[in-house]
């Protein structure tokens, strides 16, 4: 079987940290064949860094001179639908970083091409590929926490990242600062959370920066079954992205960043069932660093970047679905709105 080809659009931060990195894992059935990007200078030095043999500032050279068999775009969002509809019409399969569009109109238009040319699209929610999220899934799905009740979400991100920089194309995004983490809150909710039906919101300004009008966030998701509970900030000097989720039967927690999973039932609040529980969890947190120190001394850290494009290039190859439809990205936008409506 010939190689699927890859074109790369967008030589930012998540290209050369995540996207390029994840593809070339999978240098069996994929060759990263070209970069392209406005900034030629930039994309040059990238495709020198990875070895990539063709570089482009113009998409339609590079889909005309190509025939690549799959887009990658890691473009600001802005442009994400521009750039999805015109490789689409080209005949590529399309990889977007999330979120999939700022707007939910975009998002139709890039449904619609998608089942026009008959070709594949998925949506990056990574941090739902995290080994942590799937065995999370795994054990709601076969009960061991009982019916799930709630759920809560924590993202903080270091002002130095995002925020603290006033020309960043995050500040035009809808909402601003929620505009680029709020997603993954919503995605990871909207895992376990069933139609999302409203939701409260309660943003402030926490740092100095003039250009800001939030950095700060409280989310109350409501769905059918649960509610979930985010808090995102861009205002510290930390990072944290933790996932909890409370059942009748139990709790499950997860530090998506240590990549480490623990479970218990805190029947009562006796010395003994405390003590027990505090056991429990500190040998699964133990557990979890040895497999992660492992893991890492042997090269095989997966992270969801790397777990969900390898799950895209097999769905294209054994014609599967693929990983995240383009319909669940759009869920992820609506919900987005509906949090952008309240900070209005």
């Amino acid at each position: 079987m010939n190689k699927l080809k890859v074109g790369v659009v967008g030589c930012g931060f998540i290209a050369k940290k995540r996207h390029i990195p994840a593809f070339l894992r999978l240098k069996k059935n994929v060759k990263l064949s070209a970069v392209c990007d406005l900034n030629q200078e930039l994309a040059k030095n990238v495709a020198q860094e990875f070895g990539i043999p063709n570089v482009y500032s113009d998409l339609s050279d590079m889909l005309s001179e190509e025939n690549l068999d799959i887009v990658d775009v890691c473009t600001p969002p802005k442009i994400h639908a521009p750039v999805a509809l015109e490789a689409m019409k080209s005949g590529c399969n399309v990889l977007l970083e999330k979120p999939m569009a700022p707007s939910l109109s975009d998002c139709d238009e890039i449904v619609e091409a998608y089942k026009k040319y008959g070709v594949k699209l998925s949506v990056v929610h990574n941090q739902n590929f995290y080994p942590t999220f799937l065995k999370a899934q795994k054990l709601v799905d076969s009960g061991v926490i009982g019916k799930l009740l709630g759920m809560r979400v924590l993202i903080l991100t270091t002002r130095d990242v995002y925020i603290a920089h006033e020309d960043h194309w995050i500040h035009k995004l809808p909402g601003g600062a929620i505009g680029e983490t709020g997603p993954h809150a919503v995605y990871m909710s909207l895992a376990f959370l069933k139609n999302a039906a409203d939701v409260n919101v309660c943003a402030r300004r926490q740092s100095d920066y003039p250009w800001v009008s939030y950095d700060d966030y409280r989310i109350e998701l409501v769905g059918e079954n649960l509610t979930s509970s985010i808090y995102v900030s861009h205002a510290g000097d930390c990072n944290a992205s933790e996932v909890d989720l409370f059942g009748t039967e139990g709790i499950i927690k997860m530090d998506l960043q240590s990549m480490i999973l623990t479970h218990h039932k805190r029947e009562h609040i006796k010395p003994t069932s405390v003590a027990s529980s505090s056991l429990s969890v500190a040998g699964q947190t133990l557990t979890g660093v040895v497999s992660n120190v492992f893991n890492v001394c042997f090269g095989k850290t997966m992270l969801g970047h790397d777990i969900m494009i390898e799950k895209f290039v097999e769905s294209i190859i054994e014609d599967k679905p693929v990983p995240v439809t383009p319909e669940e990205g759009r869920e992820t936008i609506r919900v987005m709105n509906m949090i952008v409506e309240k900070l209005s």
